[in-house]
């Protein structure tokens, strides 16, 4: 069996615990993470004694809002109830910031004319751009903050103060990583000033500007990691439209899911428990393994992150996990413990 994404985009990939210490190295399906060099030298921007600038960061995932299979269509169900439980997240006074997939919305378009490719990084970017590159960038972007409108709008319906913050062109990219390995400083300042005042700053992944090709992508996976580390998050919560990491699509006969995720802090390596492995053969690839490549991601850097949480949007686990409880039925990833000496 395969471990299967949270949502349902018909990738799956290896459980074997052998295949998952490969992420060790971190980034490479995301390709904006810095990888451990560049973490070294890329401290996070709050002071380690800094309070927390929000309690939760939440990833609405585009299954979560979006029907993945079907171009340019909402998920409004999922969309409603996320949207109701984040409004009763904020009225029991815990603060969150917010990111959402793109799902139906921007891919198609992306691919279509190969922006994230950008020029192809072979020697500098001649600009003006190529007419196509500009039209695929054009039409990516008003996919994208199209379906980010319906978000905010379903935010601003239960109560929240939901204000949208777009990437482009205030964050960039050096073939196809963050400036510097993190977000600008600007950036950051600018997240904690609207929590500061009471704001929910929600963002998307976006076209970018980027150095070497010109534009690039940057995922809301990457934004996961950078707001957990600059906002000084306890906890971070996945929302998706199954119930957590499984051993098999959810669908097929023998399915288990992954109850719990250790992640090495030094390597990223990952160590699935309570489960057998023994059949497992194959590569983590596409949607899987960014997810969970972000996931271990937040946890080596983000000291203040306690847990990650994969649920089930708008579930009795979602509720339990966006006030850092363990839920009761999905995947939690945390920490490995240190080895006692003996």
């Amino acid at each position: 069996p395969g471990l299967c994404t949270s949502e349902r985009s018909g990738v799956h990939g290896a459980a074997a615990h052998g295949t998952l210490s490969r992420f060790a190295a971190m980034g490479g399906v995301l390709g904006c993470l810095p990888s451990a060099r560049e973490r070294e030298r890329s401290p996070c921007l709050r002071a380690p004694n800094a309070s927390p600038a929000c309690d939760v960061v939440v990833k609405i995932g585009g299954s979560a809002c979006t029907k993945k299979a079907v171009f340019e269509t909402l998920n409004e169900e999922a969309l409603n109830a996320s949207a109701k439980q984040l409004g009763a997240l904020m009225r029991d006074g815990i603060t969150m910031a917010v990111i959402h997939g793109a799902g139906s919305f921007g891919h198609q378009q992306a691919r279509e004319f190969g922006v994230s490719k950008g020029t192809g990084g072979e020697g500098p970017p001649v600009y003006p751009l190529t007419q196509r590159l500009l039209e695929g960038a054009a039409k990516t972007r008003l996919s994208v903050t199209t379906l980010n409108k319906h978000v905010v709008t379903a935010l601003i319906g239960e109560g929240l103060p939901a204000i949208t913050i777009s990437p482009c062109p205030f964050v960039g990219t050096e073939k196809k990583k963050l400036l510097g390995g993190r977000l600008p400083q600007g950036a950051a300042d600018g997240v904690v000033e609207l929590l500061k005042r009471g704001m929910v700053p929600v963002v998307h992944g976006d076209v970018v500007l980027d150095e070497a090709q010109g534009l690039a992508i940057l995922s809301g996976d990457v934004w996961m990691v950078e707001f957990c580390r600059e906002l000084g998050a306890r906890h971070a919560v996945f929302l998706t439209d199954v119930d957590g990491v499984f051993t098999a699509p959810p669908t097929e006969p023998g399915a288990e899911l992954v109850r719990e995720i250790l992640v090495d802090p030094e390597t990223g390596e990952l160590e699935l428990t309570g489960v057998s492995m023994n059949c497992a053969s194959h590569d983590v690839t596409g949607g899987l393994k960014a997810k969970l490549e972000s996931a271990a991601e937040v946890l080596l850097q983000a000291p203040s992150v306690q847990c990650v949480f994969i649920v089930h949007a708008g579930s009795d686990a979602a509720a339990e996990a966006l006030r850092g409880k363990i839920p009761e039925r999905g995947t939690t990833l945390r920490r490995r413990p240190a080895s006692k000496a003996s």
